[in-house]
């Protein structure tokens, strides 16, 4: 909720949004062959002789890179799991190190145009002094086939090498630093710091990252995995006030669902919160696991709400299903009705996204016969007997609902295949049916894997969406700055409200409103902007920077030293910031 100082911003906002552009959703395949970069990392390899100790670093290297340059709007980043994919599609173990020409398969078979490779070696601990690596990255453009670089005044091709070194401990550091070179080389507009790389590269506590990233390397079926995994969580919650990391969680909770370990798997993996990474398919697994466990309503209460934001068939399909198993259970007529038409409505969706889905169908057949929509039922069981002439259950419950519409002749062959193929359980159902007409015995279809290539399509497919919007703010804010620097604000003003219609937290827009109005020498108008710009961005120092110049011009020193403070702490080397500071501490004297 915004404080009461920045009600003339909430009402600056309110004016601006009057319509909102939502830019159209491209599918992964149309984002990949637009004018963005895709890049996808492979592991470093370990070239240390007989210290294979040393390998997690490698691991570590493809991890952090992904995650780190996927802060660039234009560059779509092969995750981990993509990479997983790409191996496994190509055939190829993912213990091996590729050579250039496989990796460049496997960079084709993920459609990414640049593919980060490196080697490093190891010098080990030797008392006090901690184990030091060396190394260098490259990148390939793919489609060109050779590594990137810059053509040279004569005409040569110049190949780049990052090169990194120093002890371990300070990995993430290099990670970052690697990072924001590649960026730099690829784009030397890059809107970024080296040091907000190795900030954001170093969030995690070293100890931590060390921990994790040796988990991944370890066996899915070795406790130690599991123990790797707690001294991440352990290491994390130590140097962050009891936080949890999120990605050792999360293989937590699949290690504990590989071994059947419901209730484990179910804690670690509802730690997780939606800003994470792997939160989508986290609570899939919760949801099943609480399922496992019977208890329903916690099985219910994490997979509906994924609906909102995952429309895929198995979530559609899971929700759907359980939400059918709890109307089985409901006594209250009510609450029975709302949970069946909870469950139509999510089937439904799964059945029109995968219309030859027989899981899908089954579940939506019996949430239909339970609603008393017997030849809606008939006609989706129809398709599943089609599909899968031996399924005695299906068989089963399409006898009773042609029974239900007066079918007798066709109830009765249905009857005949049930009892042909449910053996031994047809006796036990049909004498249930004709005491109680329900059928306890019959089971809901969960889909107890999570569809990591849907998932990731539809991540894509929105990333694009964002990006296009993202670019079109970009190419508004550029023009902006050209009409600014021009010195032609009366046009500028235009093409920035522009980007708050579409972006309405965009900090630089108020920023750059704010320099406007500070030029017409509209102060009042100037400080609601840059306030609003530090709303959006407490770190942007230029708003800082305006802000404590007015405030020194208006006398308020103690409001002028705390924005040169927060310049200066942002960049210390920063040398505006540092003047600022001076005058107004000189001033004060």
């Amino acid at each position: 909720m915004l404080r009461s100082r920045f009600a003339a911003h909430a009402a600056l906002i309110l004016a601006l949004t009057t319509f909102i552009t939502s830019a159209p959703a491209r599918t992964l395949a149309q984002a990949r062959q637009g004018s963005n970069d895709v890049v996808m990392i492979l592991p470093f390899e370990n070239v240390t002789t007989n210290h294979p100790e040393y390998n997690w670093v490698g691991e570590s290297f493809a991890d952090s890179l992904a995650e780190l340059l996927s802060v660039v709007p234009d560059l779509v980043v092969v995750s981990s799991d993509e990479r997983v994919l790409a191996y496994q599609r190509i055939r190829l173990p993912l213990t091996v190190l590729p050579s250039r020409a496989t990796a460049i398969k496997l960079a084709r078979e993920a459609h990414a145009t640049m593919i980060v490779l490196g080697t490093y070696s190891v010098t080990p601990q030797q008392g006090q002094t901690p184990a030091t690596l060396q190394g260098s990255a490259r990148v390939i453009r793919v489609n060109e086939g050779r590594l990137m670089g810059e053509t040279m005044p004569d005409g040569r091709w110049a190949t780049r090498e990052y090169d990194f070194g120093g002890a371990i401990t300070t990995l993430q550091k290099m990670q970052g630093q690697i990072a924001y070179q590649i960026l730099y080389q690829r784009d030397r507009a890059l809107p970024f710091s080296q040091n907000q790389f190795v900030q954001q590269a170093t969030k995690v506590p070293s100890r931590a990252f060390e921990a994790y990233v040796k988990g991944l390397q370890t066996d899915e079926s070795d406790d130690t995995r599991a123990n790797y995994f707690k001294n991440a969580l352990h290491f994390y919650a130590q140097d962050n006030a009891g936080a949890v990391y999120p990605q050792a969680a999360f293989q937590l909770g699949l290690f504990y669902l590989k071994k059947h370990d419901w209730k484990q798997a179910a804690e670690y993996l509802s730690k997780l919160q939606k800003r994470d990474p792997h939160y989508a398919e986290a609570t899939f697994y919760a949801s099943l696991s609480y399922f496992r466990l019977n208890d329903l309503s916690h099985a219910l209460a994490s997979i509906v709400p994924l609906t909102s934001d995952m429309p895929l068939t198995g979530i559609y399909n899971n929700a759907g299903a359980l939400s059918v198993q709890a109307a089985r259970d409901e006594r209250r007529d009510a609450e029975r009705n709302r949970l069946l038409e909870q469950a139509i409505t999510f089937l439904s969706r799964a059945a029109d996204s995968s219309p030859d889905d027989n899981m899908v169908r089954f579940n939506y057949a019996y949430a239909l016969f339970l609603a008393g929509k017997y030849q809606e039922a008939v006609q989706q069981l129809q398709a599943v007997i089609t599909t899968d002439p031996r399924d005695g259950a299906a068989y089963f419950l399409f006898s009773k609902a042609l029974e239900k519409i007066n079918r007798a002749e066709a109830a009765q062959a249905a009857d005949d295949q049930a009892r042909r193929f449910l053996q031994p359980f047809y006796a036990k159902w049909q004498t249930e049916w004709q005491r109680s007409q329900t059928i306890p015995g019959l089971s809901l279809r969960l889909r107890d894997t999570f569809n990591r290539s849907d998932y990731i399509d539809l991540i894509r497919s929105n990333t694009a969406a964002n990006n296009d919007t993202n670019n079109s703010t970009q190419d508004l804010l550029v023009k902006a700055r050209e009409l600014y620097q021009a010195g032609r604000d009366d046009e500028a003003l235009p093409e920035l409200r522009r980007v708050l219609t579409i972006e309405p937290m965009n900090a630089e827009a108020y920023l750059l409103i704010g320099r406007i109005h500070l030029r017409r020498g509209d102060q009042e108008a100037a400080v609601s902007a840059l306030k609003a710009a530090l709303f959006w961005d407490s770190k942007l120092i230029d708003a800082h920077i305006l802000l404590g110049r007015i405030y020194l011009e208006r006398g308020d020193r103690a409001m002028a030293l705390s924005h040169a403070r927060s310049a200066v702490q942002l960049d210390p080397n920063n040398q505006e910031a540092i003047a600022l500071q001076r005058q107004v501490e000189t001033g004060s004297r």
